[in-house]
């Protein structure tokens, strides 16, 4: 199983990252609990939480890429249509990510062909948040420690 496993030793949490992927020591909460370890029941739902955060380095070469990835998602778009669908950081993103495979119509159905094996694709929704005040961290586990839900939306400070 390739479950996230929390183990107490000596004092020190260790994590298994599942078969053949090793172990780290953490400092999680006291527990013993296997996280993700659920048996399957017919009807259970699942639900995936992902989160990739990035830096841009250069917004105006990043657009003037996701515009031609569009173009490339969209053969017979015109460089005017990509233009006109690809205008800000959200779009690019977008474009990116489907142009990378995570997400789109390629992997809708990749994901479909799995119902024969049991799986039925549910529901999809996807969020860019801009300027997130404390992105994860690009290390190797640099993420750890953190102790607040990292999936939680950073509160509005707009004032609306």
């Amino acid at each position: 199983s390739a479950a996230v496993r929390f183990r107490r030793y000596q004092g020190t949490e260790r994590t298994e990252v599942g078969p053949g992927l090793g172990r780290y020591r953490t400092d999680m909460a006291e527990n013993d609990d296997v996280i993700g370890d659920d048996p399957l029941i017919d009807g259970m739902s699942l639900s995936v939480r992902l989160r990739y955060d990035f830096a841009v380095s250069d917004a105006s070469r990043l657009l003037r890429a996701a515009r031609r990835i569009y173009q490339d998602l969209n053969p017979r778009a015109s460089a005017d249509e990509a233009e006109a669908m690809v205008t800000c950081a959200a779009d690019a993103l977008f474009v990116v990510l489907e142009h990378a495979g995570l997400f789109g119509e390629s992997v809708d159905k990749r994901l479909a062909g799995y119902r024969d094996a049991g799986l039925e694709v549910g529901g999809f929704l996807a969020q860019v948040v801009p300027n997130e005040p404390r992105p994860l961290s690009v290390a190797t586990r640099g993420d750890c420690f953190r102790t607040e839900d990292v999936f939680a939306l950073p509160a509005d400070t707009s004032g609306d």
